[in-house]
């Protein structure tokens, strides 16, 4: 009996210590998901007063659902936070199914809020009437304030939510290759509106915005090294290959303490991309242990070609 008792006094308090673990865990959970939130408003803020007091102002084209905003603001008069829902509207619809519920749902208030900053701030003069010095102050804030977003799990929608649907039907087709086409035939347009002269700014525009937004992300190296150990490697892998559209290496590995032998995914992706792995590591296996370096230079099929 005294066995029996002290099996299940061992069994009770087991019991009571996985109980305040799941507590512990759900409250931080929820205390990072509100994290995540002040980060998205945050990010769009910065990314509207980086429209509406930079860019549009000095009429420069950086792509994405604003630059076309800007253009038929520039054409037409038409409010660019219209310009914007309208935009993205038909592009929720689609991608519905398509994106994960988490990602939606951040993505969707992300866009909303960014297109309320854009009809609710206010036009307040932070030029100092030196175009160079103004790109980079609106691309300094549009690549914290995109930073903020990316790092809390979503996007602005825009060219991102286009090319990751395109990218679903045309898997061959990687989204930030999609992406620099359709942000590319945005910039032309801004050329042909606002002529070759901003359109030159709006190329360095674009250059600071995505080095600024990788720093905020996940630093300033070209690419991450990614290894994941992880009880459920079929799963992580068939996301990296299949949904990133990246190839990985899987690799037996053997514990030196515990023994046991496990699957380790080894793969190279870019800042971006790396924060939509690491979510869905945690989804599927929340006990998956992630190592991740910087790589200076990355070269093949995604990255860099090699010029000898």
């Amino acid at each position: 009996m005294g066995k029996k008792a002290d099996a299940d006094g061992t069994a009770k308090h087991d019991i009571n210590e996985i109980t305040g673990y799941v507590k512990a865990d759900t409250e931080t959970n929820k205390v990072e998901t509100a994290k995540d939130y002040i980060n998205i408003f945050l990010g769009t803020c910065l990314m509207s007063v980086s429209v509406i007091m930079c860019f549009d102002r000095v009429e420069v084209v950086v792509g994405g659902a604003t630059g076309i905003a800007i253009i038929l603001k520039s054409l037409f008069a038409v409010p660019m936070w219209l310009v914007n829902l309208g935009v993205n509207v038909p592009l929720f619809v689609l991608g519905y199914k398509i994106l994960d519920k988490q990602s939606f749902t951040r993505t969707l208030v992300a866009n909303f809020a960014f297109t309320i900053f854009l009809g609710v701030v206010p036009q307040y003069d932070i030029l100092t009437g030196d175009l160079l010095v103004d790109i980079i102050l609106g691309s300094v804030l549009m690549g914290t304030g995109l930073g903020f977003v990316l790092r809390a799990y979503a996007s602005s929608g825009g060219t991102d939510l286009l090319a990751t649907l395109i990218n679903h039907k045309l898997k061959y087709i990687s989204v930030p290759k999609i992406m620099a086409v359709v942000d590319g035939i945005i910039v032309m347009a801004g050329v042909g509106v606002f002529g070759l002269y901003k359109g030159t700014y709006a190329i360095i525009a674009i250059y600071i915005v995505t080095k600024v937004c990788d720093g905020m992300v996940e630093g300033p190296g070209r690419a991450k090294l990614l290894y994941i150990i992880s009880v459920n490697p079929d799963a992580i892998c068939s996301y990296i290959v299949g949904e990133i559209g990246r190839g990985a290496t899987r690799v037996n590995v053997t514990g030196a303490y515990t023994e046991n032998e496990r699957n380790m995914i080894m793969c190279v992706v870019s800042s971006r991309e790396l924060i939509k792995i690491k979510q869905k590591t945690y989804q599927i296996d929340p006990f998956a242990i992630c190592f991740i370096g910087d790589i200076r230079e990355a070269f093949g099929e995604g990255f860099t070609s090699y010029r000898g």
